[in-house]
């Protein structure tokens, strides 16, 4: 019990901003299972902290990607009044009880879509990890060679997989199972220790969540 209150005695800010970040992040997680507005609001709050978090830890190109997050929060908040909106339209054609605000609204994924957005993030991804090596070799950052390489394939398949939450799209969930698990490994090699065990959690989430969307997932045409 001494050594667990030392451990916590010795944290300097970057340290206990690392554990706000992971507390406010699987707040955040949770929340996605059921999808409700708050979402976008905590993943705005996420940001902000990660944003400090990531710079310090040297990793430029997710902390980048925060304001991206912030932004597809902005329009996850429109996209959800417009989704639910579409829902009663179509509850109401169909003379059925409403229960949008008792069911996960999902979109059925629109292939050309999905294409569209995977050409964007290969070409993004072979843009920006060249750029992201240069600049660590160039300010001393580079913690390990293929640090670059992992910074850029996270920061592009969490931009696909934060756009297809928005569009509630039930794949975001394996997207987000396969980023965290690389996630967890390059933490881990970064002392990340917080942030490791925050993703570790991100995976166990995700699983419970293609549970509950598959059981109470109501498809918005």
């Amino acid at each position: 019990m001494q050594a667990v209150l030392n451990y916590f005695a010795s944290l300097d800010k970057w340290g206990w901003l690392e554990i706000a970040a992971m507390v406010v992040g699987f707040f955040y997680v949770l929340l996605e299972i059921r999808k409700p507005k708050l979402l976008w609001y905590v993943c705005i709050a996420t940001s902000i902290l990660n944003i400090f978090v990531y710079w310090h830890n040297n990793y430029v190109s997710m902390t980048v990607l925060q304001f991206y997050y912030i932004a597809t929060a902005v329009y996850g908040i429109y996209a959800f009044s417009k989704l639910h909106r579409e829902a009663a339209a179509q509850q109401l054609n169909k003379d059925a009880k409403p229960s949008a605000h008792h069911s996960v609204l999902i979109r059925k994924f629109d292939w050309k879509v999905g294409g569209v957005t995977l050409g964007i993030a290969a070409v993004v991804f072979f843009i920006l990890a060249p750029i992201l090596k240069s600049y660590a070799v160039s300010h001393g950052t580079l913690l390990f060679p293929s640090q670059p390489y992992w910074d850029a394939f996270i920061t592009v398949g969490s931009m696909i997989g934060t756009f297809f939450l928005s569009k509630s799209y039930m794949c975001q969930w394996y997207v987000w199972i396969g980023l965290d698990i690389i996630t967890v490994a390059v933490f881990i090699r970064s002392g990340m220790y917080w942030m490791a065990a925050l993703y570790v959690s991100y995976i166990v989430i995700s699983s419970v969540g293609i549970h509950t969307w598959r059981k109470n997932g109501v498809y918005v045409d």
